[in-house]
């Protein structure tokens, strides 16, 4: 089964693990996180619908459940088919934590063991196969850690940054050769004022849009530096000695965007010319 966000059902197998390692009291409380955190699953909640349609929960219940009414003798049968074992679990859960059910008594009926306590019972029976069920089915190994977690996460944000950067070059190619040109420019324009010998307001915010125009280089956004060399033009003027490098900058983005908006003609051409 492939899944839509495989990191969800993983954080889910996690919780799972929690649950079978951990030793609690409060079957309810448990309960309640360990549903919180597959209720964020997409996948698994579409796989318990399609698990739950038809499905007679009292027959199935009264199927797995049962004591003899003169013997006392009880009878456990959980199903062994997949979607019918994870629709039977996934109701006695609600159940439980919604006091349809008595946690404690369903197990000291149900879950008696010379060896493990009702609790342990419980979990090696109802939330060791469900985990594996849905490891199974979504292929995923039981064993996942948080390291293997949190290793995911890392690939997952520089597989989008990776992405992203793809999308942004189609979208601006050789954006990199023009921010770094725009760059040079800033830091040349930062230099020659602090030989500025008096400390003016208008200076100040000459720096102040430099400034930003170098923060927005590193946000690559190429819409706002433009706004901000606008801006420049206008607070810069009293400023001869930069004057060149702020018709630099002027130069640079009018010739980019001429550049993207004839860049397909101007590459064919460029191909064609090498060949």
């Amino acid at each position: 089964m492939e899944a839509k966000n495989i990191l969800d059902v993983e954080k889910f197998v996690l919780a799972c693990n929690d649950m079978l390692s951990g030793k609690f009291l409060d079957l309810n409380k448990k309960l309640d996180k360990f549903l919180s955190v597959m209720t964020k699953s997409e996948d698994i909640i579409d796989l318990l619908s399609d698990c739950l349609e038809d499905f007679d929960e009292e027959a199935e219940f009264s199927k797995a459940f049962s004591v003899d009414k003169k013997t006392g003798s009880v009878k456990v049968a959980i199903p062994t088919d997949d979607k019918k074992r994870l629709a039977l679990s996934v109701t006695i859960f609600n159940d439980i934590i919604n006091d349809k059910l008595n946690a404690n008594q369903f197990l000291e009926t149900y879950f008696q063991d010379r060896k493990l306590t009702p609790m342990q019972n419980f979990l090696e029976k109802i939330i060791k196969p469900y985990r594996d069920v849905i490891c199974k089915l979504f292929q995923l190994d039981t064993n996942i850690t948080v390291d293997d977690i949190k290793k995911q996460i890392e690939e997952e944000k520089l597989f989008k940054k990776e992405e992203e950067k793809k999308q942004e070059e189609a979208q601006f190619p050789h954006l990199d050769e023009l921010l770094a040109e725009i760059v040079k420019s800033c830091n040349q324009m930062l230099a020659i004022l602090k030989f500025e010998k008096k400390r003016t307001d208008v200076l100040d915010d000459v720096e102040f849009v430099v400034n930003s125009i170098l923060k927005a280089c590193e946000k690559r956004d190429l819409m706002v530096i433009n706004g901000l060399v606008i801006g420049l033009n206008y607070v810069s003027k009293k400023f001869k000695n930069i004057r060149h490098l702020v018709a630099d900058l002027n130069g640079l983005i009018y010739d980019y965007y001429e550049y993207l908006a004839g860049g397909n003609d101007a590459t064919t051409q460029e191909g064609l010319e090498e060949e």
